[in-house]
């Protein structure tokens, strides 16, 4: 077991004395990892001080504020051991969590990071999934997707779940990657906000095979200031970094893969537009509608209405 030696990393800002939950969660594992670093964001409320008292065994870094991304960015290049772990600083682990990765590690020594799955608790509306792989239908993909070769709980995949992950997100937090992997890939885009996680995910699996288990290891807490809240207008502007990244990259796209992409760009276009109809800005409504046209002609909807508006169109400009 110690081929494999962990630092996990928790990022924090003005969390407080609430995040001694969730490094509670990390020191109680029953593999504790080699290293736990808690990299505070620039915090005002003592956070950083209040850690050092309570937990001394935990490694406190400092820096100014620079977002999520740019904590787990500081953590890892600060990290003394071969693998990562990225834990939210109000997220639980389940007692198994580190020895569950670390046998996926050893189980699948090729693959450069390795997945499973979480619990999702809405503080607010009290919504709980106890198993994303099996209870939300977006999911049923990951049966899909080829793999390079299967034990009885876990799979290793290649370029298919690259593929994939295109047209969504299908990999959970928290998960492990090895560090050097993860620095080579430049760490999480600080430019890149609500996404940030399927951003690094897409361009890990692009070059790296990945293995994922449907093992249940934690406990993804939402609060009323999570990221998941924000919206929907404000997090398509990321999705769309995100895509245009791939579509400019220097790493060849099949023809399916880049028609994916514009597909994805056509449908958010498209509910923009739907947006602005709603809001009585037609004209607004057809510049989104025709963007999602030129990306991807294959909306009759979107069609039908660049036809039927061009006259309303031109009677209000005259």
């Amino acid at each position: 077991m110690n081929s494999v030696s962990i630092s996990l990393i928790i990022g924090t800002y003005n969390r407080g004395e609430l995040i001694s939950d969730t490094i509670e969660s990390v020191l109680n594992q029953s593999v504790v990892p080699d290293e736990v670093l808690v990299v505070d964001d620039g915090s005002g409320n003592g956070t950083a001080d209040f850690v050092e008292r309570r937990f001394p065994t935990v490694k406190v870094l400092r820096k100014p504020n620079g977002g999520t991304s740019s904590a787990r960015n500081f953590g890892a290049k600060n990290a003394s051991h071969d693998y990562l772990v990225f834990l939210d600083h109000d997220d639980l682990l389940l007692p198994g969590a580190v020895e569950k990765l670390r046998e996926l590690a050893l189980e699948f020594p090729e693959a450069q990071a390795v997945f499973c799955d979480h619990q999702y608790h809405d503080v607010n509306s009290k919504k709980i999934i106890l198993n994303h792989h099996k209870l939300i239908p977006a999911f049923s993909r990951l049966e899909s997707i080829g793999v390079v070769r299967k034990t009885s709980n876990a799979r290793l995949y290649g370029r298919p779940m690259y593929t994939a992950l295109l047209r969504g997100n299908l990999l959970q937090q928290p998960w492990m990657v090895r560090r050097q992997v993860f620095l080579d890939l430049g760490g999480f885009d600080e430019a890149i906000r609500y996404c940030e996680d399927w951003d690094m995910y897409i361009r890990l699996t692009r070059q790296h095979e990945i293995a994922l288990s449907d093992f249940v290891i934690s406990i993804h807490r939402i609060e009323g200031e999570n990221l998941h809240l924000e919206s929907w207008l404000k997090q398509y502007e990321m999705y769309e970094r995100t895509i245009h990244k791939q579509l400019l990259s220097k790493y060849p796209l099949s023809l399916s893969e880049r028609w994916t992409l514009r597909k994805k760009l056509a449908q958010m276009e498209k509910r923009r537009g739907d947006h602005a109809v709603q809001e009585k800005d037609f004209r607004r409504g057809y510049k989104h509608y025709w963007n999602s046209f030129r990306w991807a002609p294959v909306d009759h909807i979107v069609c039908a209405k660049l036809l039927l508006w061009v006259p309303r169109l031109f009677s209000a400009s005259n």
